[in-house]
């Protein structure tokens, strides 16, 4: 059997008791989280923060394809209750 890389207490198991865990611990460590992923963005070559500019970003782009979709340079796919239940099917009735 393969040698666990975490410990006990990252997997949610009590040593105590024995036995394995069930998994992740039912809530995420946050500063470690924060740190990883710090340390992902900072391997990735990206600034350690994400920039507070996103937010607007997306706005404009979302503000684009609304006019490009009122102009009819862009068409939006069928909703829900507009297209057939069923996927296309080669087989005939």
């Amino acid at each position: 059997m393969a040698h666990h890389h975490k410990s006990n207490r990252e997997v949610g198991s009590d040593p105590l008791r024995g036995g394995e865990g069930r998994g992740l611990p039912r809530r995420p460590d946050e500063a470690e989280l924060e740190r990883r992923t710090l340390r992902d963005r900072r391997e990735a070559g990206l600034p350690a923060r994400a920039p507070e500019e996103s937010d607007t970003v997306y706005r404009e782009a979302r503000a684009e394809v609304e006019r490009q979709v009122g102009t009819g340079e862009m068409t939006t796919a069928a909703t829900r209750g507009e297209r057939d239940p069923f996927p296309p099917t080669r087989y005939r009735r």
